[in-house]
């Protein structure tokens, strides 16, 4: 289970709450986003937030109730003592702290991560250690459900900090002790936002966010590019000593297009080099599960009748554009549309749970000749419609071979991430 802290209290009147949020927020370099019913102070990655929730006592006027919580792994230590210290410097009542820690109390932070933390870590190596040498598949630790899945590697784990073979985590913790392993797999695990610190957060970056394409591509790669580079030239400025992924910040300034500006120093060497979007990355959507480049940018395509479409390109290149539109029955199991049987090269496959068709044809857009292959997938009372574009024929074999992994599952629910249960 995860270790947080939930909190209640009253305030004056929310604009109150959200002013000295705000002041609190510029202070730390925090992200903060506001709403009707209440906030959320974003410290960190790896859902490193404290959220605020208010509403009336009685009269509007005030005073209003306030309640919240903060989840503090995978994060990590560090995280939960700053959320402790938001608390302290906020203009809450009667302020109620459940810390699961005790830290919100004792104050001592060596003893919240020796007592709750690190047990929580020797857990999940524990699962590793279980694993590791039977060939396993799919593991995931700490991940976030809700976005892509990276390409599977046997015998390996996906973590927001990277890959990492099941023993070398084990071996972490044996050779180098929970220290040594606690720095490396938390994003914060230390008292203050210090050099290692601002190496995770790079590396969480490199690992699950990088596209590793130009900055100029879009203003997502330009954010994500250089806060990298930034957090990588600040931990050398704290801890000279520290070792860093230096390979993988020369890669990134060469598609900002800046000069690299770390000092000599030691190397961080692993057995992967970061970066779960260089491979292809799987994609959930409802019971479909579709397999594209990770490079590819995703949005949400709006159409004029109010509907859209899932939408993923390159701007960067003429690769295919891939779009997915999803339908329900009302009543009964999906079928096959008969648009199928005008397209070329029409082929069908069988599914665990369903199946698909697709075949191809030539379009015109612009006046310019394009060649689409459309795709059916159906599974109990859902149709998938998936569209692949491109200015190139010779693209129709790879969207063949992506086509080829599509999958759909039985449920919504993807396989779960091995969660830690305190001791």
């Amino acid at each position: 289970m995860s270790i947080g802290l939930s909190f209640t209290g009253k305030i004056d009147h929310p604009e109150a709450l959200l002013e000295a949020a705000k002041i609190l927020a510029a202070e730390q370099n925090y992200r903060l986003t506001a709403g009707e019913s209440g906030l959320k102070v974003v410290l960190c990655p790896l859902g490193g937030e404290v959220g605020f929730l208010w509403r009336p006592e009685g009269d509007p006027a005030g005073p209003w109730l306030v309640r919240g919580g903060c989840m503090s792994t995978p994060a990590g230590a560090g995280l939960h003592r700053a959320a402790v210290e938001l608390l302290d410097n906020l203009p809450i009542h009667a302020l109620t702290v459940e810390d699961e820690t005790g830290f919100y109390r004792h104050r001592d932070f060596q003893r919240m991560k020796e007592e709750h933390f690190y047990p929580w870590l020797r857990t999940l190596v524990d699962v590793c250690r279980q694993e590791s040498g039977r060939g396993v598949s799919g593991m995931q630790l700490c991940w976030d459900l809700e976005q892509y899945a990276p390409q599977d590697i046997p015998d390996t784990v996906v973590t927001p900090v990277g890959r990492f073979r099941l023993s070398e985590l084990v071996n972490l913790l044996e050779e180098r002790g929970i220290e040594a392993l606690a720095d490396r797999f938390f994003l914060w695990n230390g008292r203050t936002r210090d050099a290692k610190f601002y190496r995770s957060r790079a590396i969480n970056a490199l690992w699950e966010k990088c596209y590793f394409a130009p900055s100029a591509r879009s203003w997502e790669d330009e954010a994500v590019n250089a806060s990298i580079l930034d957090d990588l030239e600040r931990a050398a400025k704290l801890d000279p000593s520290l070792p860093l992924p230096r390979e993988a910040y020369e890669e990134v300034c060469t598609l900002a297009g800046r000069t690299p500006a770390l000092p000599d120093g030691p190397k961080l060497t692993e057995e992967f080099a970061p970066g779960y979007r260089k491979d292809l990355v799987t994609h959930n959507l409802g019971v479909l599960r579709l397999t594209l480049p990770g490079i590819l940018l995703y949005e949400w395509e709006r159409w004029e009748n109010g509907s859209g479409a899932h939408l993923w390109s390159d701007a960067s290149s003429d690769g295919p554009v891939w779009r997915v539109s999803g339908y329900r029955m009302r009543e009964g199991d999906a079928r096959f549309t008969d648009h199928l049987d005008t397209l070329n090269g029409v082929e069908g496959r069988a599914l665990k749970g369903g199946a698909l068709r697709w075949g191809w044809k030539e379009i015109y857009e612009d006046r310019e000749r394009l060649y689409q292959a459309q795709c059916e997938v159906i599974s109990g009372p859902s149709l998938f419609l998936i569209t692949a574009t491109c200015t190139d024929p010779g693209d129709l074999g790879q969207v063949a071979e992506l086509i080829g992994r599509v999958a759909v599952v039985q449920n919504r629910a993807r396989e779960e991430t091995v969660q830690a249960k305190k001791e």
